[in-house]
């Protein structure tokens, strides 16, 4: 299993390119993101080159739409994607509906330690 543990910056595919969506911090199994407009928390797996996460987005300021989601709280998401030389590259999508899959990035920043 690779060693995963650090602070990533997480980038959404948007219309105009590579756009920054929040700061995640992943260690031991654990997800936690956040950004001025919401937080996530979550688990994940990593198997070989794979990244697996289910967690949980709430927004706490204004609220958009977000995977056809109007009013995101608590909202159960899905990650799946490859690990690539400190990147983590994958599509993202609610738990109960994959039609609205959104790309997804996380560029290693730092360890923990």
């Amino acid at each position: 299993m690779q060693d995963i543990n650090g602070i990533y910056k997480v980038e959404m595919l948007g219309p105009y390119g590579w756009e920054r969506f929040s700061t995640a911090f992943i260690e031991d199994g654990q997800y936690r993101g956040a950004s001025a407009e919401h937080f996530s928390l979550g688990t994940y797996r990593v198997e070989d080159d794979n990244f697996d996460m289910v967690g949980n987005v709430t927004q706490h300021f204004q609220h958009r739409s977000l995977f056809g989601e109007k009013d995101v709280k608590d909202l159960q998401v899905k990650f799946k994607g490859t690990i690539d030389n400190g990147i983590i590259e994958g599509e993202a999508s609610a738990v109960t509906d994959r039609k609205y899959a959104l790309s997804f990035r996380f560029n290693k920043l730092s360890a923990l330690n």
